[in-house]
């Protein structure tokens, strides 16, 4: 199996990209009840764009393309977990920080009947 330069070059891009992408799905929180809607519409266009990418590739037999957006996301995914870079990242942009949770509402007493 030989590997053109084309497919190389496409390949290489491709994990480029997709190296920040994992990045951002691994610096956002993972629980949902702690994403804001901010980070939640932009890491579903994200997905959204590199699963049409990876279905095109895919369905146009690229092996080598394909692999390369997995293990470009896995990379970076794997990157954003790192602690001390994940708590610099929250401290340097205000966007990836988790959403506060709300307030409970305190329990308002009955009042005695007489």
């Amino acid at each position: 199996m030989a590997v053109s330069t084309m497919s190389m070059a496409i390949s290489i891009a491709l994990a480029v990209v997709c190296l920040p992408c994992g990045l951002f799905l691994g610096l956002i929180p993972l629980r949902a009840d702690l994403v804001t809607t901010k980070q939640s519409k932009a890491s579903q266009m994200m997905c959204f764009i590199i699963v049409l990418v990876f279905t095109g590739l895919l369905v146009s037999g690229r092996d080598l393309e394909t692999w390369s957006i997995v293990i470009g996301l896995v990379i970076g995914f794997g990157i954003g977990k790192i602690p001390p870079l994940h708590a610099w990242a929250l401290n340097k942009w205000p966007f990836l920080e988790p959403k506060k949770p709300d307030a409970k509402p305190k329990r308002v007493k009955k009042a005695k009947k007489k």
